[in-house]
This record gives structure tokens, C-alpha cells and sequence, in this order.
């Protein structure tokens, strides 16, 4: 007899591209775990989405359901996947993005497997490719001991390599949800939702907070083997003008409030030390009177500044060396044979 096993909710904020959904919910049936729940919630799509996920009826059953929410007005990337985390009943979760679909159907078991067995354990990560690509999303380490595609990385080495630290990041994640609730990683200040879009006048997201506020809490499962697909089509978030105009100002807002916040966990300071990090490669474009308004320009706000423009004057100065260097080549000088 199987024993039951936990409920894992994917949720997935989707906008408009039915064929991607199409294909991502067809990769969540085609896992072999079980009980699966899956919230699409439609941002307010030219292209209405229930359609798609009425197509999957047939697999609806005890231990496998869809359920599709439709906003009346658009909400924005954050503010929709913070509708759909309120639907979610799982003790795992799993954020999706409607573009990509997992090519390994063995990982939601194997995440939840490995969570398990280890109670500070609250977080799995995996590698990825992308689209129409053979180039993996992770840079891991030849150093990494694996065993049958997963090392355990205690927290404070696996944020040490992310993002900045050369491994890079990925978008295939199962974690605990409730202990992502119980640490506010959905909520202010550790995203930008509508209302800190709108007074900052930048583009909503949330740069995956909740891996660095899971990561401070213990140990983290990394899968060496890409066990998903990020789509790239024309049209995603990633690309369009409003994210790549304001990205920068809302990693800062990100970056920063996880090395100001009250982040728990024995691996609490070394995520603080790389979150100070990673908003110190935005402070030079963040002179806005809006944000210091916003932390009412705190002793440590205007360091943070300060540092930025010193650090953006030497990579300039860095640059512009480096310019002047190759300016001068080889072949400039003839000789004369004097």
C-alpha cells in the first residue's frame, strides 16, 4: 500500500501564450508524484486561458486537480502569483512560470524526497536549459560532491554561489511553502508587488526572495541534471522595455531589504553579507528621491549609496582604461629601420 504523501501546489500566474501553458501543464501531468494540485490564475489575457486548462479535464481526479482563476482587471506578475500562493493548500509549492515545462519527470519525488528526509531542508533547486538551447541555466561547481544528480549544499555555500557568486540561477524550484509564509517571503519588503511598482514607477517582481530567505534556514537539494525548460518567447516579461528599463531599481529594493531584514535562520548573516552584495551592483542607479524618502534616508541608505557611486566611477574608470589600452595595437607602429 502507498503511503499518502503531501500535497504539492503549483502555481502558475499566466498572460496571454496558451500554447506555452498548454505545454507546462502537460509537463506537470506527466510527473509521477502525487497529489498534485495546479492554480493557473489568468492576469486579465487578451487570449482567455481557460480554454487550455479545460483541455486537461480528463486527468482531474482525487489526487490530481486544476483549478483556473480569471482577474477582471489586470493585476501585474507579482500581485497574480500572490493571488495564486493565496489559493495554495500544499505543504510544497512550486512557482511556475506559464512558459516553461519540466522535462524531468521524476523531480517533484525526488524534491520531496529529499525535504524529507532532512527537517532543515526547505528548499530544492534544479538545473535547467533554456529554449531552443543547450546551454544550462547552472554553473555548478566540478567540486560539488553529487550523488545520483543531487548534493546537499548547507545554505550558506549554496547562496554564496547564486545569482552573483558564478552558478547563476535557474527557475525550477519546489520549497516549503509553509515555511516561506511563516517567513513573509511572499510579502513586502521582500518583493515589488503594484503598490511599491506604482509609487517607484517600476515593473513588479520579486527576483526569487524566497530563495534566500529559505536558504538562511538550513540545508538546500541542488540537482546537477536540468530537470526544466525556461521558454524565451518574444513577448515574456524578461524582455519587455518596462522590466529591462527599471530592473535595476528593483533589484536594489530586493537586495537591499533582505540585508536590512529581520532574516532568520543560522545561515541568517551570510545571506545578509551576499543580498549586500548583490544591491551594492545597483546602488549607482538608484538615485532616486523616492527611494530615500521611502527608508527616510537611514545612515545606512545613504552608505549604501555612496558605496554605489564610488563603485560605478571605478568600473568606469576600469572601462575606460581598458578602452584606451586596446586602443593601441600591434600593428600601429611601422618600423623604420632606424
Amino acid at each position: 500500500m502507498q503511503l499518502q504523501r503531501d500535497l504539492i501546489s503549483v502555481v502558475i500566474p499566466a498572460y496571454n501564450q496558451p500554447q506555452y501553458l498548454r505545454s507546462a501543464l502537460q509537463s506537470i501531468v506527466d510527473q509521477d508524484y502525487r497529489p498534485i494540485e495546479v492554480i493557473v490564475s489568468d492576469d486579465c489575457s487578451p487570449t482567455v486561458l481557460q480554454p487550455v486548462t479545460d483541455e486537461f479535464s480528463q486527468h482531474q481526479s482525487d489526487l490530481f486537480t486544476v483549478r483556473y482563476f480569471r482577474a477582471a482587471a489586470n493585476r501585474g506578475v507579482i500581485d497574480n502569483f500572490r493571488f495564486a500562493v493565496e489559493q495554495a493548500r500544499g505543504a510544497y509549492l512550486v512557482p511556475m512560470a506559464h512558459d516553461n515545462r519540466f522535462v524531468d519527470r521524476r523531480f517533484f519525488t525526488e524534491a520531496v524526497r529529499i525535504m524529507g528526509g532532512r527537517a532543515d531542508c526547505h528548499l530544492c533547486y534544479g538545473n535547467a536549459f533554456y529554449e531552443n538551447s543547450d546551454r544550462k541555466a547552472l554553473n555548478i561547481p566540478v567540486n560539488i560532491s553529487l550523488d545520483d544528480g543531487w548534493a546537499m549544499l548547507e545554505g550558506k555555500d549554496f547562496i554564496r554561489l547564486y545569482r552573483r557568486g558564478g552558478m547563476d540561477w535557474s527557475q525550477a524550484i519546489v520549497l516549503d511553502n509553509g515555511m516561506a509564509h511563516s517567513l513573509g517571503a511572499y510579502d513586502v519588503p521582500y518583493v515589488v508587488n503594484g503598490a511599491i511598482a506604482r509609487r517607484f514607477g517600476i515593473s513588479q517582481d520579486d527576483m526569487f526572495s524566497y530563495v534566500f530567505l529559505l536558504s538562511a534556514m538550513g540545508s538546500v537539494g541542488l540537482c546537477e541534471k536540468p530537470v526544466c525548460e525556461i521558454g524565451t518567447p518574444p513577448e515574456s516579461y524578461s524582455r519587455s522595455a518596462a522590466w529591462k528599463g527599471t530592473k535595476a531599481k528593483v533589484k536594489f529594493f530586493i537586495f537591499y531589504n533582505i540585508w536590512r531584514g529581520d532574516i532568520r535562520g543560522k545561515y541568517a548573516p551570510d545571506v545578509r553579507q551576499m543580498a549586500r552584495k548583490q544591491a551594492l551592483q545597483y546602488a549607482d542607479r538608484i538615485l532616486d528621491p523616492r527611494m530615500g524618502s521611502y527608508y527616510r534616508w537611514a545612515p545606512h541608505f545613504l552608505l549604501m549609496m555612496g558605496l554605489g557611486v564610488l563603485n560605478g566611477a571605478w568600473s568606469e574608470i576600469r572601462y575606460a582604461f581598458k578602452r584606451g589600452v586596446n586602443i593601441i595595437r600591434p600593428n600601429t607602429f611601422k618600423k623604420t629601420g632606424k
